[in-house]
């Protein structure tokens, strides 16, 4: 690393962070306000000035609106230039931007991704400066007189917010750099536009990378990388990757301003795929058609019952020597599925906690089965709130057993313990409150009491992105304290918590792993390889795919105690299939 970057720079409460913004224009999208007014609530940050470059193009007069003239000589430019067939794609990559801003415009959560503001109504601090532009206009260079002007602002960080490429000294006219975004996993994906190639190959995940650039755009210094779901239409997922990687700047630029430096940078390999460019007019027929199909499919399943169910299995081994296709599946009742099993023993019998889930209200409980040798028994149900609950983690503390359950909808995390074994519970703990957390496994190891957790730090409903871990003297604490690398996952290809499994002094965390356009589609069973108050390591030893029977098409949990192993699957059938037991 260069010396000029790694010197500290340690902010005190009078001198804060000060942070310049590299913009196209002082009309910016929502995340980049949102920075800003992020910024402005912090005491440690200050964006101090906008410095918008925007070049003079001498073709069309300034403040006047192309013609109908203009735009067709425009338009034969572009054919003469570029050819009918790559004008004729930009011209369906507008039609395809313009249908799917009147879906999102629909949205709740993302509805926020078309809005725009003025910057100068929040930053009164404005530079303006006018980069010369490469043939391709693409790519920015500063003039040495404006060089200076920006250097003399004694910036501590430039943040490129806009969309081209910049050479030249403007990468060292701040003291620690320029950070950016690559919207992309820039291992597997250089170039662009953003978000679309995840979709468009139906990828499970889309990646970001947090960078200091440097005059190679694609080849930066690396300061964070992370991976979440894939959604299922370009701009929805465009919108999602903006909104969770917002949250990595914000955490990065506070974690600078804490410590007065960068962060290590990530290591570096080669490129071995394409640069990827704008979709083709055959790349974007194909892509709407499989949009469209995947929406007549959804549509036709609704239309005729038919919906992704989670069932439940057992086998009589220990998890190591588990088969799948040799288990026992419970029975469930009619409109409800099983999910999220925990098996325990007691006097000799295993009895299995689970989430049962209600089709018609969409809200879940957790029931109890024992497990005999043939099939599994229902025994009723352990516990019911006013709000959705899964995931009923089971551990023991002082001689009694308590319960975690996924209860994300209460914002909080609380813990049960049972008064009379299996189906009498009260709430004894709530461990964390004002928390959106999913599928929370608390347990003991070296001594210290260990909390792995889900958090979705957005609120977008987003659990499977994110791991955190934190950890008390005694599980029934009410004052975790949050590991210093939190979150200590950022992918959504194994974040997600799916079991805990234990092999004498070893332990492993099972994990999810999504697909396209499917939650829970294959099992990562990870051994935990270092975990300590400064430190988390894991490794990946197994992957359960959902192979074992011709009609499962997803598995995303398992447990076992002894000899006896439990697992969830997903399949598809007729809503209101299921028989009592």
């Amino acid at each position: 690393m260069n010396e000029e970057f790694t010197k500290p720079m340690v902010p005190t409460s009078s001198s804060p962070l000060r942070i310049g913004l590299l913009v196209d224009s002082l009309i910016v999208s929502h995340y980049i306000y949102d920075f800003v007014e992020w910024a402005a609530r912090n005491p440690r940050i200050a964006v101090t000035h906008l410095i918008v470059h925007s070049p003079i193009d001498a073709r069309t007069e300034v403040g006047s609106k192309p013609g109908l003239v203009q735009r067709a000589r425009r338009l034969f430019r572009a054919v003469v230039r570029h050819g009918m067939y790559s004008v004729m794609s930009e011209v369906l990559v507008r039609c395809v931007v313009a249908f799917e801003r009147r879906l999102i415009a629909r949205s709740k959560r993302h509805a926020v991704f078309l809005r725009e503001y003025d910057l100068s109504t929040c930053v009164k601090e404005i530079l303006h400066v006018v980069p010369t532009v490469s043939k391709s206009g693409f790519v920015y260079r500063f003039q040495a007189a404006d060089i200076e002007k920006i250097r003399a602002l004694d910036l501590d960080i430039l943040v490129r917010c806009g969309g081209r490429i910049l050479r030249g000294d403007i990468l060292k006219a701040a003291k620690l750099g320029v950070l950016s975004f690559h919207h992309a996993d820039n291992r597997i994906n250089r170039g662009g536009p953003a978000a679309f190639w995840e979709v468009y190959h139906r990828h499970a995940t889309t990646g970001f990378t947090l960078q200091r650039l440097t005059d190679d755009l694609d080849a930066g210094d690396v300061l964070m990388r992370g991976h979440f779901g894939t959604r299922h239409y370009y701009l929805l997922n465009k919108a999602f990757l903006f909104e969770k990687s917002n949250y990595y700047l914000k955490l990065l630029v506070d974690k600078i301003a804490l410590t007065g430096r960068l962060p290590d940078f990530l290591p570096k390999y080669p490129y071995s795929h394409k640069l990827f460019k704008s979709p083709l007019a055959l790349e974007l027929t194909l892509y709407f058609a499989r949009f469209c199909y995947d929406v007549c499919r959804k549509r036709l399943m609704k239309l005729f019952g038919f919906a992704a169910r989670w069932n439940v299995a057992y086998v009589r081994k220990n998890w190591r020597n588990a088969e799948y296709w040799r288990g026992v599946k419970l029975k469930n009742l009619a409109f409800r599925y099983l999910a999220d099993p925990f098996v325990i023993s007691r006097s000799e019998r295993s009895y299995c906690f689970m989430e049962e889930l209600d089709s018609r209200t969409g809200r879940g409980s957790i029931v109890v089965y024992e497990l005999t040798q043939e099939r599994g028994i229902r025994i009723g149900t352990a516990l019911e709130e006013g709000f959705h609950l899964s995931f009923p983690y089971l551990f023991e503390y002082d001689n009694q057993l308590y319960m975690c359950p996924e209860c994300s909808e209460s914002r909080s995390i609380r813990i049960y313990k049972c008064i009379e074994f299996p189906l009498r519970w009260k709430l004894d703990t709530i461990a964390m409150e004002g928390v959106s957390a999913a599928d929370t496994m608390i347990f003991e190891k070296d001594g210290k009491w260990w909390l792995f957790t889900n958090i979705d730090p957005v609120g977008v409903g987003d659990f499977c992105s994110e791991l955190f871990i934190f950890s008390a003297a005694s599980p029934l604490a009410n004052n975790w304290t949050p590991h210093p690398q939190n979150p200590v996952v950022v992918d959504a290809g194994y974040a997600r918590n799916a079991g805990l499994l234990r092999d004498g002094a070893k332990y492993f965390r099972c994990s999810q792993q999504q697909a396209f356009d499917v939650y829970g589609k294959r099992l990562q069973i990870n051994e935990m390889v270092e975990l300590t108050e400064t430190s988390f390591a894991e490794r990946c030893v197994s992957v359960a795919t959902p192979s074992f029977g011709a009609d499962i098409i997803g598995a995303h949990h398992l447990h076992g105690a002894g000899d006896i192993t439990v697992f969830d699957f997903l399949t598809i059938s007729r809503t209101a299939t299921g028989a009592e037991t």
